[in-house]
């Protein structure tokens, strides 16, 4: 089964959507299914073998690099002759950016069958940037013409599976174009995976409830040293009464950061000696000043940034660390907090469905989405280690269930159901394209 996988991001960005798509890679490959990665091209990308690297301009944008395909449809000819002639049987897309598009596109003209994971809660993310909807519509348009398709008619104001609460204004048209996006990326899919059930709390998916798939990514243990682990904290000024609350992913406004900043005023009230080490790309650095300022002066002296890190000194992180706290509400699965589950240190979120129906099932404390909420949350396992000691076994018990060769077998089950599922329509006469 040689699956082709369509990704907007990757190397040397490092997030969530790398993460899992390397990590099924990898594992479907020791499996005996080897396939080849679409990814836009960035200079300091490594070589790296089954990789196909499509020209891409920066954007401007969290790193991101788009591929310009999208504004000259006939670019596409070549690239999909090329990935044919690898003999794929299943296409494979992760994101909703133009490579993702360019994987939708290739399913249909190759007649192949379409699998799509929703890693990214998009409605989420224009809502945090309050991108115009003005310029969400336009891509609608673009996408729909570039697959050769009518844009999709406006979704009703509300939906029986949509947990979302009402919106008017700019928030409705975001969300209609959002939704617009979705039905042209997902609608025609033979399945889609989400990672947790907090996707399906959150938004309804444009594909029959038999097609979605839930299928957590599988995390392997970061292994470290305690000569690494003393080296991160020299290296960052940490001191050795320092106690370290951690959090890793992107230092951005949609992860939730002015909450944990505002959190962790009032948990140095309770516990002077706390530092918070925030370990992940900093797209923003403005903003985050503007958070700083506004806080009180001790808040910036024990907040250690470290940038985007490779992943041995992000395990290094995770051994410093006695609690990871995961203030963001946009996340699908978060990683991370599986890695910090199988590192030993307790967390505490603020996401309720995560919480309950995350890969850690439980296995934390959530807290309160507000600064008093998560400050006691932090205090609590930093106050009482009997407490912390319990809930980081039981998180890297539930954590340790989740592994890349499980995440493999599962992909591959979904795969197998795709191809059934289009060589059905197929029989009927009935295609893709």
């Amino acid at each position: 089964m040689r699956a082709v996988h369509f990704t907007d991001t990757y190397l040397p960005r490092r997030d969530g959507v790398v993460t899992s798509l390397r990590t099924l890679a990898a594992a479907l490959t020791t499996a005996g299914h080897p396939g080849l990665t679409v990814v836009p091209r960035h200079p300091d990308q490594p070589d790296e073998p089954d990789v196909l690297r499509l020209r891409a301009l920066p954007c401007g944008v969290a790193d991101l690099r788009l591929s310009p395909w999208l504004l000259r449809g006939a670019a596409a000819t070549g690239t999909i002759a090329e990935i044919a002639a690898v003999g794929p049987d299943v296409v494979h897309v992760h994101t909703p950016g133009p490579v993702g598009l360019l994987g939708v596109l290739t399913a249909r003209r190759l007649g192949l069958p379409l699998v799509q994971t929703y890693h990214t809660d998009l409605h989420a993310y224009a809502d945090a940037y309050r991108v115009p909807a003005r310029a969400l519509s336009a891509g609608v348009r673009l996408y729909a013409r570039r697959l050769g398709v009518p844009r999709p008619a406006a979704a009703p104001a509300s939906h029986a599976r949509d947990h979302r609460p009402m919106a008017s204004g700019a928030v409705a048209r975001r969300r209609a174009a959002m939704d617009a996006t979705n039905t042209l990326l997902l609608g025609g899919a033979d399945a889609v995976v989400v990672p947790t059930r907090a996707v399906l709390d959150r938004i309804h998916l444009p594909v029959p409830a038999e097609r979605v798939h839930l299928v957590p990514t599988g995390v392997a243990p970061r292994p470290t040293t305690p000569r690494q682990i003393n080296d991160f904290r020299y290296g960052h000024g940490i001191a050795p009464s320092d106690r370290v609350v951690l959090y890793v992913g992107r230092v951005n406004r949609e992860k939730g950061i002015e909450l944990l900043i505002s959190a962790f005023e009032q948990v140095l009230a309770g516990c002077p000696n706390a530092r918070l080490v925030l370990v992940g790309a900093l797209y923003e650095p403005r903003w985050l000043a503007g958070l700083l300022r506004l806080a009180d002066p001790r808040v910036a002296e024990r907040v250690t940034l470290t940038g985007q890190q490779p992943p041995e000194v992000v395990a290094a992180a995770y051994g410093a660390a006695e609690v990871f706290a995961f203030p963001s509400r946009t996340d699908t699965q978060a990683l991370v907090l599986q890695e910090a589950g199988l590192a030993g240190v307790p967390v505490v979120l603020v996401d309720r469905a995560l919480h309950a129906h995350g890969a850690l099932a439980g296995a934390a404390v959530c807290a309160d989405p507000d600064p008093g909420g998560l400050a006691t949350g932090v205090l609590r396992l930093l106050l009482d280690p009997d407490s912390a000691r319990r809930i980081a076994a039981a998180a890297a018990g539930r954590a340790a269930a989740h592994t890349p060769a499980r995440y493999a077998e599962a992909i591959a089950e979904v795969y197998a159901s795709a191809v059934g599922l289009a060589s059905r329509f197929n029989a009927r006469g009935r295609t893709r394209s």
